[in-house]
């Protein structure tokens, strides 16, 4: 009898074959469906943390320095404003830190000034206004309070023609518009006569003073260009545009502030509150800031997320990854 080669194969055999490469082909795609899921996750949890340390390293930056003057201290001296349309408020151990609780209709308390645009409701605001980061030092004694101001020509300002200035020693302080910035040998700062009908300074300075640009900023939460929420800073009044954000996905910001409520003086903050509930400004020393944070796709997450925030328990009702981040902010020239 003589052997036979196999054909082929029966139909029962190429249903159990199918079935073997449906199940094989199921599991490869669920393991790629769950590390894409995974990948989706750690990388939107990635990109939250990046947005948020970015986030609180500005604002913690700029808090830190409210009331920043130099060598002087707030709470001794109160620059004379002189400047064409000047900050709003001047800066003042009152104002150097100011919050804003904000419904969508009403600013409590009622805001200092010009409020930006498109803030969204139910989230807060804070104000900052201190002498910028960079100085320079006068090279020269000023003869009269109305004489231009001579700086080094090496400093890194780039002070431009219309900026609002502040000059300060350890006595006085100012807060000016430049008309005219030249470069030579030193850099020329011209001024002209403003706010006050008897002078153009307070005084006329010496070389142990300073000059800087003035910085007030806004932070807050507006949608951007994209339609999604974000951090704003709006600088020395000029609304940024759409498209101007400085954090994206920042969806909340919720700010308390500590207030010493001592009747001798210590730095320390006794009680933390809104900005509703602050009594003095002045004797504000710390802020705490509390940022919620989401990703920039949906359907990170398998199901709408449960999270606290501002005390409160929310369920989502969408599936962005969202996490909350909180610091607390000293205020260096508000310490004793």
């Amino acid at each position: 009898m003589s052997l036979r080669g196999q054909r082929g194969v029966s139909l029962v055999e190429i249903m159990v074959a199918l079935v073997l490469g449906l199940v094989l082909s199921a599991g490869v795609i669920q393991i790629y469906v769950a590390n894409k899921q995974a990948y989706r996750a750690a990388d939107a949890t990635s990109r939250i943390q990046e947005n948020a340390r970015f986030a609180m390293d500005a604002l913690t930056r700029d808090i830190r320095m409210a009331g920043f003057i130099g060598c002087g201290d707030l709470d001794f001296i109160t620059p004379n404003v002189v400047a064409n349309n000047p900050p709003a408020g001047g800066l003042s151990a009152s104002n150097a830190v100011r919050g804003y609780e904000y419904d969508g209709s009403s600013w409590t308390p009622a805001f200092n000034g010009t409020a930006p645009t498109g803030v969204v409701a139910d989230t807060d605001v804070i104000s900052i206004s201190r002498g910028g980061d960079c100085g320079a030092n006068l090279v020269g004694n000023m003869t009269t309070d109305n004489a231009n101001i001579q700086i080094n020509s090496g400093y890194s300002c780039n002070l431009q023609a219309g900026d609002v200035l502040l000059i300060s020693d350890c006595v006085s302080a100012d807060i000016f518009r430049a008309t005219n910035v030249s470069s030579g040998s030193t850099t020329t700062i011209s001024h002209s006569q403003a706010q006050n009908t008897d002078n153009f300074l307070s005084k006329a300075y010496n070389k142990d003073a300073r000059v800087y640009r003035f910085s007030s900023a806004d932070y807050y939460i507006r949608q951007n260009a994209a339609g999604e929420p974000a951090l704003f800073v709006r600088e020395n009044g000029t609304e940024p545009a759409a498209d101007g954000d400085l954090v994206e996905g920042v969806e909340n910001m919720q700010i308390l502030y500590g207030e010493d409520t001592d009747v001798a003086f210590d730095g320390s903050a006794n009680k933390y509150v809104p900005a509703d509930a602050v009594g003095d400004w002045s004797r504000v020393v710390s802020v705490r800031i509390s940022l919620l944070l989401r990703s920039a796709e949906d359907n990170v997450v398998s199901a709408p997320q449960t999270y606290t925030y501002n005390d409160s328990e929310v369920t989502s009702s969408d599936r962005h990854l969202r996490r909350v981040y909180t610091t607390t902010i000293g205020l260096r020239n508000r310490l004793p």
